[in-house]
C-alpha cells in the first residue's frame, strides 16, 4: 500500500509541476504572440493599401447603432474575426476601405485571410496563415490570380486545390455581405 502511495505522490507532483512550466510559459509568451500577430496584421494591410495613413479597428458595430444585431458576430457571419477600416488622402478627400480579417477551415487544414472590400467587390487577399494540404496551389492558382486579375470570378474554384478555394470564397462572400449590410452607403 505504502508504495502505491508513494507513486501516487510523484505523479501527482510530475504533473503539477508540469501544469505549471506550461502555465508559466504560456503567460511568458503570451504578450510576444499578440505583438507578432498584430505586425502580422499590419504587415498585411500595409501590402493590401500602401496607401495607407493610419487604419482603426472596428469590432463589428456599436450595440447602439439601429443596425446591430447581437447574434451578428457568430450565425450570421462565422468567419470574420474582426473588421478594420483603412483610409488615406485622394485628390484631397478621405477615401475609407475595410480589411475583414476572416478565419477559414475545411478537412485540408485552415487558412486566415484578410480580405480588402471597397466599391463593393473584393480588392485583394492577404494569406495571415494557410495550413490547407494543397495550401501553394492555393495561393498560386487562386489567391494570387485573383489579386493580380487573371482569375475575376471568385465562383471559378477549380485551381487545384477546390476545398481551399471554396474555404476562401466563403470567406470572401461574408467579408462582402458585410460590408454590403453595414458599410456600402458609407463607403461609396
Amino acid at each position: 500500500m505504502n508504495k502505491y502511495l508513494k507513486v501516487s505522490l510523484t505523479l501527482a507532483t510530475i504533473a503539477s509541476g508540469s501544469a505549471l512550466l506550461i502555465g508559466l510559459t504560456n503567460l511568458a509568451t503570451y504578450g510576444f504572440i499578440q505583438v507578432n500577430r498584430e505586425k502580422k496584421i499590419s504587415d498585411g494591410i500595409s501590402k493590401l493599401y500602401p496607401q495607407v495613413t493610419g487604419y482603426g479597428i472596428h469590432v463589428f458595430l456599436a450595440p447602439d447603432d439601429e443596425k446591430y444585431e447581437p447574434e451578428f458576430d457568430a450565425v450570421r457571419f462565422p468567419h470574420i474575426n474582426e473588421v478594420y477600416h483603412v483610409e488615406w488622402k485622394e485628390n484631397g478627400e478621405n477615401v475609407r476601405h475595410y480589411v475583414y480579417n476572416t478565419s477559414g477551415k475545411n478537412a485540408y487544414g485552415q487558412v486566415d485571410l484578410l480580405i480588402a472590400v471597397g466599391g463593393g467587390k473584393v480588392e485583394q487577399m492577404y494569406v495571415v496563415t494557410n495550413t490547407e494540404s494543397y495550401g501553394p496551389t492555393l495561393e498560386d492558382n487562386y489567391i494570387n490570380k485573383y489579386n493580380n486579375g487573371y482569375l475575376t470570378d471568385l465562383a471559378d474554384v477549380k485551381c487545384g486545390a477546390t476545398y481551399g478555394a471554396k474555404t476562401v470564397k466563403e470567406q470572401c462572400d461574408e467579408a462582402l455581405a458585410h460590408w454590403t449590410a453595414f458599410y456600402g452607403e458609407e463607403a461609396k
